[in-house]
């Protein structure tokens, strides 16, 4: 069971279901920016994630394991 802070909410969030709602892809600079929805019993919380960076190309999975690793940052 993980438990997450972030700074722009005043609550800890617990064990959440997590849900990549949003991928915004810059094709230019090859990366994306990842909309992110944390829902529990009680609420939702959407936010923003960036800094995800390929080469040539990305696949869900690719995005699905970094918001994973993105969001161990924000574990309490």
């Amino acid at each position: 069971m993980a438990t997450y802070k972030f700074e722009q909410f005043k609550v800890e969030i617990t064990n959440p279901i997590i849900e990549v709602v949003l991928v915004n892809d810059n094709i230019i600079d090859k990366k994306c920016s990842i909309g992110v929805l944390l829902t529990t019993d009680t609420a939702k919380f959407g936010l923003g994630l960036d800094g995800f960076k390929y080469v040539d190309t990305w696949e869900d999975t690719d995005i699905l394991n970094w918001v994973e690793l993105e969001l161990k940052k924000y574990e309490v």
